[in-house]
């Protein structure tokens, strides 16, 4: 097990997989200013004066930790912050869940198309995120342990993966199609 843990593999996947994860989730919000801002004051946990400048900079901080997990001597740094971002959001969510304000968007990851009600299931992944993020920065990544198999393997594991969780994203944000189906509804008229 203690060998798993250390293969460079892993390590690789999981900065690869927090650096798509973050990308995704950074790039939607610098597209979306306003429609972010409005998401982060529904939140309801910053004086009005600080909504503004954190909806604008955090984009930019998830951003610059998805850039610098890339990098190697970097990675340790940025998978700090990255933990300490995925902890800020689960309290977050869960200050509202506990609220029972549950009709929020996450504004975790920005979908024109959908919006993602928060829930414990978002406390949760945020969890989990900050627990991928801890191992990144416990777990070294030498350069002389990764093989071009090595390599690939975490790549596409960590591309698979993103892959995985942004459908699961996607398909959780749209609660309202689903409503509006017949089919759903028990109708079985043709």
């Amino acid at each position: 097990m203690d060998t798993m843990l250390n293969d460079p593999t892993v390590a690789i996947f999981a900065s690869l997989f927090l650096a798509l994860i973050l990308a995704a989730a950074a790039i939607p919000k610098l597209r979306s200013q306003d429609e972010f801002l409005g998401v982060v004051a529904n939140y309801k946990l910053l004086p009005g004066f600080l909504v503004a400048p954190f909806a604008k900079l955090l984009p930019w901080v998830e951003l610059g930790c998805a850039i610098a997990l890339l990098v190697p001597t970097l990675r340790p740094v940025a998978a700090s912050v990255a933990a300490g971002l995925f902890m800020l959001f689960a309290i977050a969510i869960a200050i509202n869940v506990g609220r029972g304000r549950t009709h929020i968007d996450c504004g975790c990851v920005r979908r024109p198309t959908s919006m993602s009600r928060i829930g414990m299931f978002h406390v949760l992944r945020a969890l989990a995120l900050s627990g991928v993020s801890l191992y990144a920065v416990a777990v070294p990544l030498q350069a002389s342990g990764i093989t071009l198999e090595t390599g690939l393997i975490g790549l596409v594991s960590a591309v698979m993966l993103s892959l995985l969780y942004l459908g699961a994203d996607m398909i959780v944000g749209f609660p309202a199609a689903k409503n509006n189906l017949d089919i759903y509804k028990g109708n079985t008229n043709e």
